[in-house]
C-alpha cells in the first residue's frame, strides 16, 4: 500500500489535507456530508492544477469512508507518472496532454 492514513479525519473537518509523494500530489476535503479525495500531477498545487488533470472520487464522511478514499488513492496512485526527487519543470509542463 502506498498511502497510509497521513492524519485523523478531524482534522479534515477543520480544513483541507494537502500532500504529495514521488510527484502526485493528493488533497482530501469535507464537502457537506461528503469526503472528496484527489490525485493530481505535481509539481503545482491544487488551485494551480486545472481539475482537467485531477482525478476526483467522492466518499462518505466516516472512518470507513476515509478508509475507503485512501484504497482508491492507492488504487489509482500508479496512473499518474512517478518524478524521481529533484526533478525540475518547466512552467508549461503541467499543461501538456
Amino acid at each position: 500500500m502506498m498511502f497510509e492514513k497521513p492524519i485523523s479525519i478531524n482534522y479534515i473537518k477543520l480544513q483541507p489535507y494537502y500532500g504529495s509523494y514521488n510527484g502526485t500530489s493528493f488533497a482530501l476535503k469535507k464537502k457537506e456530508e461528503k469526503l472528496e479525495a484527489y490525485l493530481y500531477p505535481g509539481p503545482f498545487g491544487f488551485d494551480a492544477t486545472p481539475d482537467e488533470k485531477k482525478l476526483k472520487q467522492e466518499f462518505e464522511f466516516s472512518t470507513a469512508g476515509y478508509d475507503e478514499a485512501v484504497a482508491w488513492m492507492d488504487e489509482h496512485f500508479k496512473d499518474f507518472e512517478i518524478i524521481p526527487h529533484g526533478k525540475r519543470f518547466a512552467l508549461n509542463e503541467i499543461n501538456k496532454g
